[in-house]
């Protein structure tokens, strides 16, 4: 009944896949923002930042939503070890969202209403100094001064007695306050510093319309989070790429946080990037004094005595510091301040990493926006136009611009105010011509992309910047350390100190696997630069370098996933190749590239490389076919197919026929899957290829089998088994022997298949290919099953099982425990049937395959009917017989309407149960299949002829 429920919950989710099998049980999935706890989170993170911003109405909304989710305490009901742990955490987050709250309604006024809360959580919270204060200035600014005095009085004791210590500077600073006489109507915060008398506010223009970024302005807001007093100075460094935007937000965020800073903002654009010189130290410290209000006589020649002038006008005061377009930390640290409860942000190309040895510095990293933030942007300056409601042409323009804001906002100036047509127009200009220069404004070309990169390319070493060139000719969409030294011929470490200057300077962009890549519009620079400044048969040689060193690396890889003879493919090893130690490795290896062979095999036939192209397909094949990157197997082999018919290499054009069958009969196109592989056969037969001839009989074979032909595959399995052994080729002897035997489990034929799968499973397990085992195991375990010998079967299905979750092959992985369920089913041990089912049909449904999906469907219906709940088996053999018409997989049309007759009749529906039978009979009879007797006696027995 368990799994019955757990099936019916199954279907009501959205998707069907929310409830997840694991080995200890199930686990249900949430998608973001699903959680009460998501929701507060995000709630909370929201009011505090509107909080910052002076809006306390929003901000008191915000915490109150957030706080009405809770229900009671933190994991109640739960374990009382999860509740003092987690659940405490969670509590702490629910008692600052309650001083949020509390805070943004006494900046409203609220002091009546909030007394009463405020004593019984100062009762449940004695030493929480934030809420003690927060009473205080409640009863202060109801006239109740007394009673605030006294509530000082209890927290200084309390302090003493309990830890013999004073109360902290804040609580002591709202004392202080209270005793001065401070109006108690006031909303402003207590304590804060009178202005000093010159109060510079140099920040730039707040950037108009400013979108997103929520995260990166959280960031910044922990700058604010230090100890209020403190007189250590907090320095955030914002990197990125040119014209991502982090001037704007630097001066975003300044404007937001202005009240935070009584003293007052300094500006400075030290012009690290750009085509004049860099403002020196000396320079910007003199700019910096006169800021601070230092007049001109009075400020030192001398560098350092500038620099400790400065740092003594800033010690004690609040200010906020933006060091804007920073070239190098040491242009930077003569302008931080001392000790200073001031607050520094440093804006640069580079990562300045070098400041982190002497400084603490928060490193916010910052990238182009998300798709929906840059559509956003655009459409704050669109919006008042029709062009807004042109969502895909606006979302295709926020793809062209590479989410770059420059370029977003660079857009935007030119087609603000246009038609629908006009943005049009426009996406199809950048589409078809160079970004860069649809993007460059005319009358300012000195403010658009191209120049902004210009800038950095030009301040790069040589062969940094010969490097930036060369990896523009790189196919794929991420490239390796490894690669790199492929693509520009230099030794490993040279390529790897020249890939950290490009990192540093955030023209190439590095992930956590350290694979490399660049932003779309820096790639179109980098485009530029290297038809300008590299020589063509440089461009050829590096491009050929590259296809060498890919399929080379593909073929070492696959020779620990799928070894095979390949001296026909005549490939010469190449140099700097990675080397792998095992299957693991090496499968490691091709996950990581696999977008970036798929752009190879693409790239390599756009450029005439045909040879390249369908080389790299044939070793990558198996690779797509058994991680289920059936897309990709599908669009490759298409193109390897084209690149083998243009130089005429027939031998290669049967090879990928084969392949691109094989793709075609897991998506269910069983007679494309068989022409292609008697085409592929023809071939091998015309060219004399006796060798070539024997694997394609066998692919042949397989091809008949699954068209619904089994005796004529057995009769071409067998000719082409006779043919190996008369060529003494063992692999193709076994792999054909293992074809053979699924005919023969099909026919009926158990012995037979029993005796040549025993000899495969020793064969494949001395010769270590694992894969080939793990398949001949399961074809092996289903026979003994057959025969009525569940303690063998189980024992070849679980080593299957082992090898496929070993191989991370999860299709062996849906046959195993298929496998594994029917025989448990043979021993009426439902339950656990019923669990490895349902196992199987969630790695299905990952799969993304209808035949096999179902298959397992029709399985457990058979297991649901036997168990006696006939009803959910008939929901089951429904699906599985819809699935079976839509891939036109006539065995399973014939299984699944055998099931359908089998679970009407014991529903006592005979007459509906007899029109399926008779189909199941049509399908299986002409196969001379088993089945179809099997059919006939049943309908004799109920009555029907």
């Amino acid at each position: 009944m368990l799994h019955n429920h757990l099936w019916s919950l199954r279907r009501l989710l959205t998707g069907g896949n929310a409830i997840m099998s694991t080995p200890t049980g199930y686990s249900l999935r949430l998608r973001q923002g699903a959680s009460d706890l998501d929701v507060f989170v995000t709630e909370t993170a929201l009011a505090r930042s509107v909080l910052s911003t002076g809006d306390a109405t929003r901000a008191s909304e915000g915490f109150r939503r957030a706080l009405s989710l809770w229900r009671g305490p933190a994991l109640g009901g739960t374990h009382s070890e999860l509740q003092a742990t987690e659940g405490a955490a969670l509590e702490e987050q629910r008692l600052a969202a309650l001083i949020g709250r509390v805070e943004a309604d006494l900046s409203l006024g609220r002091h009546s209403e909030l007394i009463g809360e405020l004593r019984l959580l100062v009762t449940e919270h004695p030493l929480n100094e934030k809420l003690r204060g927060q009473l205080m200035l409640a009863l202060h600014r109801t006239g109740r001064t007394a009673e605030a005095l006294e509530e000082f009085r209890i927290c200084r004791r309390h302090f003493r007695d309990e830890l013999g210590l004073e109360p902290g500077e804040e609580v002591a600073r709202i004392h202080q306050t209270i005793l001065s006489g401070d109006s108690a109507s006031g909303t402003a915060t207590v304590g804060q510093a009178p202005p000093a008398p010159h109060v510079p506010r140099q920040l730039p223009a707040d950037v108009s319309r400013f979108t997103g970024r929520v995260e990166k302005l959280r960031q910044l807001d922990m700058l604010l989070s230090g100890e209020e007093g403190s007189t250590t100075v907090v320095i955030s460094a914002i990197a990125g790429t040119p014209g991502v935007g982090k001037t704007a937000l630097a001066t975003h965020w300044g404007h937001r946080v202005s009240a935070r800073f009584p003293d007052g903002q300094l500006y400075i654009n030290l012009h690290g990037y750009s085509r004049g010189r860099a403002i020196t130290g000396g320079q910007a410290l003199g700019r910096l004094l006169r800021g601070l209000g230092v007049v001109e006589d009075k400020i030192p020649h001398d560098l350092d005595e500038r620099a400790a002038l400065y740092r003594s006008l800033l010690a004690g005061r609040r200010m906020l510091i933006v060091l804007d377009n920073a070239a190098a930390p040491d242009q930077v640290r003569p302008l931080l301040p001392g000790s200073s409860p001031s607050r520094v942000v440093i804006t640069s190309r580079d990562a300045l990493r070098g400041l982190s040895v002497t400084h603490d510095v928060h490193g916010i990293s910052l990238d182009v926006l998300p798709a929906g933030e840059a559509i956003a942007l655009l459409n704050n300056f669109l919006g008042g136009s029709e062009a807004a409601r042109e969502a895909d042409v606006i979302a295709e323009l926020a793809r062209l611009c590479g989410y770059l804001p420059l370029a977003l906002r660079l857009a935007a100036a030119q087609l603000a105010g246009g038609s629908p047509a006009r943005i049009r127009e426009f996406v199809g200009k950048l589409r078809q011509e160079n970004r860069l220069t649809v993007l460059d404004l005319d009358e300012d070309p000195g403010i658009g992309v191209r120049t902004a990169l210009e800038v950095s390319y030009r301040s790069l070493p040589a062969q940094a910047r010969r490097v930036f060139r060369i990896l523009s000719l790189h196919p794929g969409p991420s490239i390796g350390l490894d690669a790199v030294a492929a693509l520009s011929g230099l030794p490993p470490e040279n390529a790897a100190a020249t890939v950290e200057t490009l990192v540093t300077t955030h023209l190439l962009q590095e992930d956590s696997e350290r694979r490399l890549s660049m932003h779309d519009l820096v790639r179109v620079y980098a485009e530029e630069r290297c038809a300008d400044d590299e020589a063509a048969d440089d461009r050829d040689d590096a491009l050929t370098r590259t296809l060498d060193w890919y399929r080379h690396s593909v073929l070492k890889a696959m020779d620990h996933l799928s070894p095979v003879d390949t001296t026909s493919l005549a490939i010469a090893p190449v140099d700097g190749t990675p080397d792998f130690p095992g299957f693991d490795e090496a499968m490691a290896w091709l996950e990581r590239e696999h977008h970036t062979l798929v752009a190879v095999i693409v790239h390599a036939a756009r450029r005439d490389r045909h040879i390249h192209a369908w080389q790299t397909f044939s070793r990558l094949s198996w690779f797509f076919y058994a991680r289920n990157h059936l897309d990709d197997l599908l669009m490759t082999g298409e193109i390897a197919l084209s690149s083998a018919r243009l130089i005429g290499d027939r031998s290669g054009e049967a090879e990928i026929l084969s392949d691109l069958g094989y793709a075609k009969m897991f998506t269910g196109r069983y007679a494309e899957n068989l022409s292609h592989q008697e085409e592929a056969l023809e071939i091998r037969r015309t060219s004399g290829d006796r060798v070539g001839e024997a694997k394609a009989l066998r692919h042949v074979s397989y091809a008949l089998y699954l068209a619904g032909h089994p005796a004529r595959a057995i009769e071409l399995g067998e000719q082409g088994l006779t043919l190996n052994r008369s060529l003494g080729n063992r692999i193709d002897e076994f792999a054909t022997m293992d074809t053979l035997a699924i005919s023969y489990f099909t026919m009926g034929r158990f012995g037979e298949a029993l005796k040549i799968l025993s000899e495969c499973v020793s064969h494949w397990r001395e010769t270590g290919r694992e894969y080939d085992e793990a398949y001949c195991l399961i074809q092996l375990g289903l026979v003994h099953a057959k025969l009525k010998e569940p303690a063998p079967a189980l024992d070849c299905l679980q080593q299957a099982l082992l090898l496929g979750r070993d191989q991370g092959n999860q299709r062996i992985e849906v046959d195993a425990l298929n496998g594994i369920a029917t025989v448990l089913r043979q021993q009426e041990r439902y339950r656990e049937a019923l669990d490895h089912h349902e196992q199987a049909l969630d790695l299905a449904r990952s799969l993304r395959s209808r035949p096999v999906e179902g298959e397992m469907l029709c399985s457990l219906a058979e297991t649901c009917l036997t168990g006696g709940d006939a009803q959910t088996a008939l929901e089951h053999y429904r699906d599985a017989a819809r699935y079976a018409d839509e891939e036109n997989d006539v065995y399973q049309q014939g299984f699944a309407h055998e099931g359908l007759g089998n679970t009407l009749r014991a529903l006592g529906r005979t007459a509906e149960a007899a029109e399926h039978w008779e189909a199941a009979f049509g399908i299986f009879a002409p196969m001379g299949v088993p089945q179809a007797d099997e059919i006939k006696k049943r309908m004799l027995e109920a009555g029907l002829s």
